[in-house]
């Protein structure tokens, strides 16, 4: 027991040994701490437990989140005199939302530095890392993101700004040029189900959702006026496959819109998915 006991002790210590320096992440800013010891919180995550260390990222993640916001709507309302408190809204949303932080922190790899003990992360990140690739600027919800990547980012803003006397100001020349490429007002998107939704009710049609979900399926079918308009599927998130069903939706649904200009056919239509429900749901 006791040998089994010391080489999963040696395995622990090897493990530790993996991770960088952080002094990495002070070039990867550009900024040198003055007080080292809160860079080491922003890269320790909570299942990193070693001794003498009872702290994690998840203060410095939670200040860091409130100074990202109000950098950006700093930016943004002078930036955009012309736009209003709404888009102003859908936009800044967009910069700090956890896919955008996530591509920061991967962009950067500022995720090779956070201290863990949790083989899920790396499973995650790999597969987020393939996924974005798809995506160059954002997928709109079509992706599972690793939350760990956006708290790192948040974490590491919410430390420079404890570590320069919080001064905004220092914050955002340290980070507005990793922040990039931002999403601006000619490349921000609307949620494919609320613009799924918002197109539908403006034509007063009937959009109805057929999940499988319960039974295990993982898939979400849409439907417009009880024509099959998209679907969507991803066994780990319900919320993802919903959005990817909106968004095939969005896809068919100029077809969809002429196809409703023949009665004919759109009977026809109705009665083969009517036939195609029953057999897959009861």
């Amino acid at each position: 027991m006791e040998e089994k006991d010391g080489a999963t002790e040696s395995s622990c210590q090897a493990t530790e040994s993996w991770f960088p320096s952080l002094e990495g992440v002070e070039e990867i800013l550009g900024y040198t701490f003055k007080n080292k010891k809160l860079l080491e919180e922003a890269y320790t995550h909570g299942s990193f437990q070693k001794e003498k260390i009872e702290f994690s990222y998840e203060r410095l993640e939670f200040m860091g989140d409130s100074v990202l916001s109000l950098l950006i709507t700093k930016e943004q309302f002078f930036l955009y005199s012309d736009l209003q408190p709404g888009p102003l809204t859908r936009l800044r949303s967009a910069n700090v939302d956890k896919e955008k932080l996530a591509r920061v922190a991967l962009k950067h790899g500022l995720h090779r530095f956070l201290r863990h003990n949790n083989p899920k992360i790396h499973r995650q990140i790999h597969q987020f890392d393939e996924a974005v690739k798809e995506y160059p600027l954002h997928s709109n919800g079509q992706i599972e993101v690793p939350k760990v990547l956006a708290d790192v980012v948040e974490s590491t803003i919410g430390a420079v700004y404890v570590d320069c006397n919080c001064s905004v100001d220092t914050v955002w020349e340290v980070f507005k040029d990793l922040l990039e490429p931002m999403i601006v007002p000619e490349t921000v998107k609307i949620h494919p189900v609320t613009e799924l939704n918002e197109r539908c009710q403006k034509r007063g049609l009937k959009l109805e959702f057929k999940d499988s979900w319960q039974m295990g399926g993982g898939g979400i079918d849409l439907y417009i006026e009880g024509c099959f308009a998209g679907r969507g599927e991803y066994p780990l998130r319900k919320d993802i496959a919903l959005n990817r069903a909106a968004k095939a939706a969005l896809n068919n649904i100029d077809k969809i819109l002429k196809n409703l200009e023949n009665p004919t056919l759109m009977m026809k239509l109705r009665t083969r998915w009517r036939a195609a429900l029953k057999y897959v749901y009861g």
